[in-house]
């Protein structure tokens, strides 16, 4: 009933566009539609579209060449070096063809630390880039780098014509020139974008000849959003809630997707402060190392994931058993399928943290973000650990301030999550646990870690140095069998309690018509995918 009457308050205002207009509802208004500057999902939603990546990647991390501008590549012997060929032919929309120095351009500005690029680091550890002909380019690294492609398919999600910046600032932030299949038309501040089909694309059939043009409309708020999706005032919206999909199940003229999600959710547990970690003053102290351990142990036994999955996400969500997708060939088998929720073995654990002489009854703080579905997970958690008579109090709070909180030592466990734009499992592993500040505060002595911290748990230096090993190990077998064992390491000491990769939900009305399967792989709003509109 919400959703019909906010359809008829759409519609009573909202006055549809021309025959072959494609209208897709976004969550929010771009910041930046320069590739190498955004740092917004809304602006990807546009760069997607009117850029070409490098490397596209499927949202399950697989390589797509026949969309990509590379069209092939190949790693040297131990990937110190990738050589690319790119697609002859592709214009960008000036009219210009692309040629390898548009590309080694791309590598260099983002690189130039004067460019300020956000995607800088992602491009690692490149050491040199050079154009062996118009259509070849060879990058070299410092140090073996086998993840190259993954991390470029978001830090090169576009590529501009060589010469399309000036030093440190960018034109292409409010009138993008790419190869993408639609080229920028119109910003329209706090309403709408308009894009419109590029003719010379490379690709064959895209955009499709029914599609006019395509207008990007900003939405504060996701009832309003798919509200004008019911009323027809846009064809296609970029995500849909749990609780929306579900209710537009039945309706007719909307079709939905299920694609594999990128919101990893997660429990960080604060390993430097009681009652999941030890102080400044017990480092090294074997029972107080145990006794948070237990406390953490008891955490990961007595959460009922199935249940959070169900009553919060609908069931649209697929339950984790470690730091990774438990369907990933970069899982360790080991862990795959194990038991989660077990209320034995949690209260086994919670005796035992009495006994070393942990506070009875356990109580602790968990910060949430306060939008979003946070609270409501934290919430359920705090009411499944009450049956174990464990005092959990739930603290909202804005993400900001949430982020700034978890620098200091002053909190217990967090609900947030962390979405894998670049489908590389070390990379999570890396911002997750590694030397850089972490949220768990899991460290051990170095010379450079900050006076604020201090040694928690033993083995973070093991993690490091496997860590080291697999990210310049150039046989993928040798590399997964060395990811392998830092993830069980994480789950042995639960360093942080992982719980589901929540779907990627889609709507669109019925006379928009995508590729059989090319939803399922190029993930949400990607018009490479899209082949025709009907009439409205």
């Amino acid at each position: 009933m919400r959703l019909v009457i906010c359809a008829f308050i759409v519609f009573a205002f909202v006055i549809c566009g021309p025959a072959g207009e494609l209208r897709v509802g976004i969550s929010g208004e771009p910041w930046n539609l320069d590739p190498a500057l955004y740092t917004d999902i809304a602006s990807v939603w546009l760069i997607q579209n009117i850029y070409d990546s490098l490397v596209e990647l499927s949202v399950t991390g697989e390589p797509l060449p026949q969309y990509s501008l590379c069209e092939a590549w190949e790693f040297n012997a131990d990937a110190t070096a990738i050589t690319l060929h790119l697609r002859p032919g592709v214009r960008f929309h000036d009219g210009r063809e692309l040629t390898a120095d548009d590309v080694v351009y791309n590598f260099e500005w983002i690189l130039n630390p004067d460019n300020a690029s956000p995607v800088r680091k992602a491009l690692g550890p490149v050491e040199k880039v050079e154009a062996l002909d118009p259509y070849t380019v060879k990058v070299t690294f410092t140090y073996p780098f086998p993840e190259a492609l993954q991390y470029w398919s978001r830090a090169l999600i576009g590529i501009v014509p060589a010469g399309s910046r000036s030093h440190g600032e960018s034109p292409l932030a409010r009138n993008p020139i790419g190869t993408g299949p639609y080229r920028f038309v119109e910003w329209k501040e706090g309403s709408h974008i308009v894009l419109e089909p590029f003719p010379d694309y490379w690709m064959e059939g895209i955009p499709p000849k029914d599609v006019s043009r395509v207008k990007f409309v900003f939405f504060a708020d996701e009832a309003t959003k798919v509200a004008a999706l019911l009323a027809g005032a846009v064809h296609l919206v970029d995500w849909v809630s749990p609780r929306d999909y579900v209710a537009l199940q039945d309706v007719p003229g909307i079709e939905l997707a299920r694609i594999p999600g990128i919101q990893h959710q997660y429990v960080a547990l604060n390993l430097a402060s009681h009652p999941f970690g030890i102080t400044a003053d017990e480092v090294g102290d074997p029972v107080a190392i145990e006794r948070a351990l237990m406390a953490r142990k008891f955490m990961m036994y007595a959460i009922d994931r199935e249940e959070i999955r169900d009553e919060i996400f609908y069931g649209m969500a697929t339950v984790m058993y470690g730091p990774w997708y438990p369907d990933s060939v970069w899982f360790s088998p080991a862990l795959r399928g194990r038991v989660l929720h077990d209320p034995e073995k949690a209260r086994e654990y919670l005796e035992r943290y009495y006994e070393l002489g942990g506070e009875k009854p356990l109580k602790f703080r968990i910060i949430a973000t306060n939008t979003g579905w946070f609270v409501d997970i934290a919430t359920l958690i705090q009411a499944q650990l009450k049956e174990y008579g464990v005092e959990a109090e739930v603290i909202p709070l804005e993400k900001r301030t949430l982020f700034a909180t978890l620098k200091t030592l002053d909190w217990e466990a967090a609900v947030e999550d962390f979405a894998h734009g670049i489908p590389a499992v070390l990379r999570w592993l890396y911002f997750g646990y590694y030397k850089v500040p972490n949220h768990n505060h899991w460290y051990h002595e170095t010379p450079d870690l900050p006076p604020q911290y201090f040694p928690t748990h033993p083995g973070h230096d093991e993690f490091c140095r496997l860590w080291d090993r697999a990210s310049s190990e150039p046989d993928p077998v040798k590399r997964r069998e060395l990811v392998w064992k830092m993830e069980e390491m994480l789950v042995e000491n639960v360093i942080r309690i992982d719980l589901m990769m929540v779907d990627s939900l889609l709507a669109w009305r019925s006379e928009v018509r995508f590729a059989e399967g090319a939803v399922q792989r190029l993930g949400t709003l990607h018009l490479k995918a899209l082949i025709g509109l009907g009439n409205d």
